[in-house]
């Protein structure tokens, strides 16, 4: 069991699930978090940590700094037993899968774009490569699953919900801890089967904690927590598992065992240094992270060019055995076929070049031949591109196929399932959407799940098109499925947008009473329709936009 509190003791096979750690700033959700992982830790289990603000490296040492902690292996930072790049996210991923060791990756040197490009390819491997239990700690994890990801973030996003929604299929769990309940994505938040909810103040994030709770649980336990929520004392927190520990306990946190390195700093006190670290085999993992980093090498695509043309001048330079009524070259039967075969990999590699941390090679990724050859010759798909026809292939394609690739078309970068239903016309959960996806997919037109992305078979499929509306001109096709109070209310807040405004101020500005029955349950179809947010406060969806 791991014991998190004097009252409060969590099965083995947390280490599989979703937890989520809320909490204002100051009042300790980095210090429950690190109480999990010392529990996780000191019963054997592997835990990788993402530390984006360099907090968490006092795992390594005892509470009072005298005497060892515990042997994780910390990448990067201040603290760092390995210096870290932003392109070895894929490298540390194999590392931590291959040889089962428990990590600590601090992220904290980097830039936002930096830790961005880190966390999607270490996300991204991690969870199609891991089979084994495996805990992941997210701190800050607003940045990681933003509510509304900036352009460029969708991929990280994709890759985070893959790890939430998906990762306990592959052993794979994880913690997802914030200040910033208002912000962090509410589809990966929906999933956590255990909330921590410590102090929490902000109206905007008190609302975001009501709710989850709201959706879990009675309202008789909903008003107990939320109304002591604002006064609840550092440390201090209530454990809420409606589902898998079945718990609703208020708990006092127990005491670190390790370095508590997230303390603030006092005003006129020397910041303590711990005197002693838990050693870790270095020399070990230098020598199992050079080994992976060669096996790699031997897969680049520039090596497999180089076989390549050794190849083809064997094929060319091959004299002909004996020939027979007429004189013809019979080039080397085996010779071609392994030709054949290094073709079929270079051709499914290029996609997905090598990335090897640029310190550990003294190579730069971006200035290597490689990479100024593939920036040269894959530019990413413009929006409202118009492709050729390829003859044949469009008939095949119903009319709701169709709209689903336009779509994708015109957003190269992907975009969500519920942003392709919303964008093309048709209800989410409708069986002539999800029919159309999975015939797509059947055919490799598109990739992806919660993320979608549309193929270059796909985009040979599509031909030319015209691209869909958006903003207005899109909200007016959907005008044409509303109800009368759903158009009311869907044409005010487009009227509003970017702005939010108070759900009293709708029901006013639409001439609907706000408590009633038809009002709420319009808002509640918009919301599951994704063509509004909010629940206090009401916005247009981004996805119409």
């Amino acid at each position: 069991m791991l014991n998190v509190s004097e009252n409060l003791k969590l099965p083995l096979d947390f280490v599989t699930q979703a937890c989520a750690i809320l909490a204002r700033r100051g009042a300790g959700k980095s210090y429950t978090a690190s109480v999990l992982a010392e529990e996780l830790l000191m019963k054997g289990l592997q835990v990788c940590v993402l530390d984006p603000i360099g907090v968490w490296w006092g795992l390594r040492s005892s509470a009072d700094g005298n005497s060892e902690g515990l042997p994780i292996v910390i990448f990067g930072g201040d603290h760092g037993d390995l210096p870290l790049d932003s392109s070895a996210g894929t490298l540390i991923a194999d590392v931590v899968i291959e040889k089962k060791v428990s990590a600590l990756i601090d992220l904290s040197l980097m830039r936002k774009a930096e830790q961005d490009r880190f966390t999607t390819d270490f996300a991204e491997r991690l969870y199609h490569k891991n089979r084994a239990p495996l805990h992941l700690i997210v701190d800050e994890a607003d940045a990681f699953a933003p509510q509304r990801p900036m352009p460029g973030q969708q991929r990280m996003l994709g890759a985070m919900e893959d790890l939430v929604r998906r990762g306990r299929a592959r052993g794979i769990g994880i913690t997802m801890v914030t200040q910033r309940s208002a912000v962090i994505n509410k589809n990966l938040l929906s999933q956590a089967e255990i909330l921590i909810a410590l102090q929490t103040i902000a109206p905007q994030d008190r609302a975001a904690v009501e709710w989850w709770v709201e959706a879990h649980g009675t309202p008789e336990q909903c008003k107990t927590m939320m109304d002591s929520l604002a006064g609840l004392p550092i440390g201090t927190a209530w454990v809420w598992s409606p589902s898998w520990a079945k718990c609703f306990k208020c708990v006092e946190i127990r005491k670190r065992q390790t370095f508590d390195s997230s303390a603030t700093p006092k005003i006129g006190r020397a910041v303590k240094a711990p005197k002693k670290l838990a050693p870790v085999e270095l020399d070990q993992l230098k020598t199992q992270m050079s080994a992976i980093i060669e096996q790699k090498k031997a897969e680049d695509p520039r090596e497999l060019r180089k076989k390549i043309a050794e190849l083809q001048k064997q094929v060319s330079e091959k004299k002909p055995s004996e020939p027979k009524v007429v004189e013809i070259r019979v080039p080397d039967a085996k010779a071609i076929n392994e030709l054949r075969d290094l073709l079929t990999t270079i051709d499914k590699r290029m996609v997905a070049l090598l990335k090897v941390p640029s310190k550990l090679l003294n190579t730069p990724a971006s200035s290597s031949p490689a990479a100024k050859q593939m920036a040269s010759t894959f530019k990413p798909m413009q929006p409202g591109r118009r492709i050729s026809r390829v003859p044949g292939e469009i008939e095949t394609l119903s009319r709701c196929e169709r709209n689903i690739l336009i779509v994708l078309a015109q957003y190269a970068q992907g975009r969500t399932k519920n942003q392709v239903a919303v964008i093309s016309g048709y209800a989410v959960n409708s069986g002539n959407f999800n029919n159309s996806l999975s015939h797509l997919r059947s055919q490799e037109f598109i990739q992806g799940f919660e993320t979608l992305m549309i193929t270059s078979t796909g985009i040979e499929a599509l031909g030319s098109f015209d691209p869909l509306p958006t903003g207005k001109e899109l909200a007016q096709h959907w005008m044409g499925k509303l109800g009368c109070c759903e158009r009311a209310i869907l044409k005010f807040l487009i009227d509003c947008y970017p702005q939010t405004t108070g759900k009293s101020n709708v029901a006013s500005g639409t001439g609907y009473a706000e408590n009633s029955g038809n009002f709420n349950n319009s808002l509640s179809r918009l919301r599951t329709l994704e063509l509004i947010e909010g629940r206090a406060e009401l916005k247009a969806s981004d996805n119409l936009f």
